[in-house]
């Protein structure tokens, strides 16, 4: 699965993706390209890549980051035209005109650049093609072919100039002449900027890798995100996590959203609670955070540790296909069985699965959630599980959302509200029966006594 893939398969991950301000063409092809990774040691580099872009623009003066910015905006992805040049082909001269900018902003960052202590961000000196590139020394972005390129080409397009003016025929002649000139020194100029295409891709690369570690930092401020820490072992733990998506909405009506610590390991976990508790977003916000950490982000928490997977397979309600003329439950168990087979191959995954057979009734929801839960606790694969429903036998580590703080409320209450008065916190429950609060949350919403009443 790469960067792309995931916006596309999770939608909560597409959100963070449009949060990311990549200035580049190059930078959005890399990031879009980027594999969800298990290779610790280039998870670890990236971490440390977005720090010291981190430390960079938390140092740098506004109006000089603005001038950066201005100049990643400017920067056009050439690797195209290179590849043509490295092929053989001779470029146009808007082709060497976008590969001279292209080195001139490399100059630019080189010198903007300078506290940034990666390596991966040390520009090679390009100076050797500016030259090739303009003769003259202008160093400014306009590309043609300059009369130092060749003897005696002024006085040609001079004396062509003169021609056209008298309307005489040996214009077209001269013309002629001049279009070949032009043409040979173009060829020439492909030839010796040829031995350099592996550096001008590198380089290329370096401008994509800066772009996304300069976003990703930025993210973080934004978002306050920390740099994850990667487990030895097969555990997931988190201190005050919580769903950057939801706390944005929550903050912009003036209200906060109440991180919770979680840790997970090879017993698959159940979690309970009333409904609307907060059930749903914790297993977005592990998803999430799992994909952030493993694309080389920062994650939504105060401290976590966090074992690599080969995926997240997930069963959220987020993708379903009715379009497709199948039934929810359907839908829903296709999903789930997909998501057995992966872990039956013994390989790590980190499953997360809302109100498993929810579409069904309840006596044979019960057994098929206990049945999930036993076989996937046969692989390698940590699981967390979501259900409303009681009488679950399956041998797990049984979570419960700790609900109303209030219990002495009075109807109605407010939808906006309603988290004020609910703990998220995840707390221990052996019990096998799950909080009944579905009536006495319609209550306090103030819905229809007589449905109430003949319902109980």
């Amino acid at each position: 699965m790469n960067f792309k893939q995931a916006t596309n398969e999770h939608p909560s991950f597409k959100t963070i993706y449009e949060k990311l301000i990549i200035k580049t063409a190059m930078g959005r092809e890399m990031l879009f390209n980027l594999e969800f990774s298990t290779d610790k040691n280039w998870l670890e580099k990236q971490y440390s890549l977005t720090e010291d872009c981190q430390n960079f623009i938390s140092h740098i003066k506004d109006n000089d980051k603005m001038l950066f910015e201005c100049v990643l905006y400017d920067i056009h992805n050439i690797s195209g035209s290179i590849i043509l040049l490295k092929n053989g082909e001779t470029l146009d001269d808007i082709g060497l005109f976008e590969l001279k900018a292209f080195c001139l902003a490399c100059k630019k960052l080189q010198g903007m650049i300078k506290p940034l202590q990666s390596e991966e961000f040390h520009f090679a000196s390009l100076q050797d093609i500016i030259s090739l590139l303009d003769p003259e020394g202008l160093e400014v972005n306009q590309f043609y072919i300059f009369p130092a390129y060749r003897e005696g080409l002024a006085e040609k397009r001079k004396l062509f100039e003169q021609y056209k003016k008298e309307d005489s025929p040996e214009a077209n002649v001269l013309y002629n002449e001049i279009m070949e000139i032009e043409n040979e020194v173009r060829e020439e100029l492909c030839k010796k900027l040829r031995p350099h295409s592996d550096r001008i891709l590198k380089e290329i690369n370096r401008v994509a890798l800066l772009d996304i570690s300069i976003a990703k930092a930025e993210l973080n401020i934004e978002l306050n995100l920390v740099k994850p820490s990667i487990a030895s072992n097969n555990t997931i733990k988190y201190t005050k996590t919580f769903n950057p998506i939801v706390k944005e909405a929550l903050n912009k009506k003036g209200k906060d959203f109440q991180a919770i610590d979680i840790e997970v390991s090879e017993k698959p976990i159940l979690i309970t609670g009333a409904n609307m508790a907060g059930k749903t977003v914790v297993l977005k916000t592990l998803a999430l955070s799992q994909l952030m950490i493993q694309f080389g982000m920062f994650s939504p928490c105060e401290k976590c540790e966090v074992a690599l997977f080969d995926n997240v397979l997930t069963s959220i309600g987020d993708k379903q296909n009715e379009n497709e003329g199948l039934s929810s439950f359907a839908s829903e168990i296709l999903g789930l069985d997909n998501i057995i087979k992966q872990v039956k191959t013994q390989k790590p995954y980190l499953v997360l699965v809302d109100e498993l057979a929810r579409t069904t009734n309840p006596v044979e929801g019960v057994k098929l959630l206990n049945g999930f839960i036993t076989t996937v606790s046969q692989g390698k694969s940590l699981t967390v599980v979501t259900t409303h429903y009681s009488n679950i036998k399956a041998e797990a580590k049984r979570l419960r959302v700790k609900g109303f703080i209030n219990r002495n409320l009075q109807a109605p209450i407010s939808l906006d509200n309603l988290s004020d008065d609910i703990d998220y916190s995840l707390i221990p429950d052996d019990s096998v029966s799950v909080p009944n609060e579905a009536i006495n949350l319609c209550r306090l919403l103030g819905i229809d006594q007589d449905w109430l009443h003949n319902a109980e």
